[in-house]
């Protein structure tokens, strides 16, 4: 992260070791001086504010994620592969726990212009930088792996079920966790910092991501062959079952919005820094400048939306998940059958269905 090198161009605290590559103060004629970093502060103490909220709400909803799959009052939600998101809620909880108010605590020290800024943050900062390695990293391949596992589900649920059990997916995500602190603290045992950050672009940034979407649009592909499948051995039964053709049609838009989604949100969230630092590379202008560092706020910034995504998308969009959530929030006690809307029986339905591929109970998902 390019905001440590503020902190060596801050004029209101003093920090000037690096005076010679930073901006000077500019003194007009007939005026005061105008400090070139004055733009970016109103971007620091913004970007406080914003991180304060998207931490709390990131806590919230990864913390209640946690708190359904211990209690799981519908007993639904602990087959394999949702210790993927458990284990995706953790690193979440940590970045928004640790990490995020690290950097808004900075952000509104170097807005204020306290004087201790860069003995304290200096340190924070490169804490910060390996925790937000680790935890990009580690959430990457999990989405990864995760996919992949939906596509073998898709694919061939007799070999998911012989193939994909818990100790193995526990295994994978502890594998995950440990590469992932690995290559942050790799500058510790030795490694270039420029050869970690070009690995970690190059690898992480930009292969990892592009090979998640590409199993993505091959999960699609599958599950609409399978979906193919299915209706024609209806057809060739004879069957005249107009609502299932419906609720099929239905399933297979849902599966299209949700993947969109899916790629959207990692595209847009994961590519803006990879970008940014291939443009980096070509360009002319200096790290420490003004219009540098407010850039590279904006794209930290919106890396933060990725750990506060993750739980909607793939929890809390879920009928059964927000049903168990209810529960657990009153303290068990279900709601009367009497007082449920046909709404909530309709969603309830739809969920149990065994066409609804995009749930955390795949284990539903048998062929036609």
């Amino acid at each position: 992260m390019v905001l440590e090198s503020a902190l060596n161009c801050n004029t209101t605290t003093n920090f000037t070791s690096n005076s010679s590559s930073c901006p000077q103060s500019i003194s007009p004629p007939s005026g005061p001086m105008i400090d070139p970093y004055l733009e970016f502060y109103k971007f620091v103490f913004g970007s406080a504010i914003y991180i304060i909220i998207i931490s709390f709400t990131t806590l919230v909803a990864n913390g209640l994620l946690l708190v359904v799959f211990f209690f799981d009052p519908l007993k639904i939600f602990r087959n394999t592969t949702t210790y993927f998101l458990v284990g995706l809620a953790f690193v979440d909880i940590l970045t928004a726990a640790i990490q995020e108010p690290m950097f808004a605590t900075c952000f509104l020290m170097m807005y204020l212009g306290h004087p201790d800024t860069g003995a304290i943050c200096s340190p924070l900062f490169e804490v910060g930088q390996y925790i937000s390695l680790f935890a990009m990293n580690a959430s990457f391949l999990i989405v990864l792996a995760f996919t992949v596992t939906q596509y073998i589900v898709v694919m061939s649920p007799l070999k998911y079920a012989r193939s994909v059990t818990k100790t193995r997916v526990v295994i994978c995500v502890a594998a995950i966790y440990s590469y992932a602190i690995l290559f942050s603290l790799s500058p510790l045992m030795g490694v270039p910092k420029e050869i970690q950050q070009k690995i970690d672009n190059i690898c992480h940034s930009i292969a990892m991501i592009y090979l998640t979407i590409l199993f993505f649009i091959l999960l699609y592909v599958a599950f609409k062959k399978k979906m193919a499948a299915s209706k024609i051995l209806r057809e060739d039964g004879n069957t005249q079952d107009g609502g299932r053709n419906n609720r099929q049609t239905g399933v297979e838009r849902k599966f299209i919005i949700v993947n969109f989604l899916l790629i959207a949100i990692l595209f847009l969230t994961s590519q803006p820094s990879a970008m940014l630092w291939i443009v980096r590379l070509y360009s002319v202008d200096s790290p420490t400048s003004p219009k540098v560092l407010i850039v590279h706020l904006m794209v930290d910034n919106v890396l933060y939306l990725k750990f506060l995504l993750d739980p909607f998308v793939y929890a809390w969009r879920i009928p059964k998940y927000r049903q168990a959530l209810k529960i657990v929030l009153r303290c068990g006690r279900r709601e009367p059958e009497a007082k449920s809307t046909f709404s909530d029986r309709v969603m309830a339905r739809m969920s149990a269905s065994r066409d609804t591929v995009i749930t955390l109970d795949f284990r539903s998902i048998t062929p036609d």
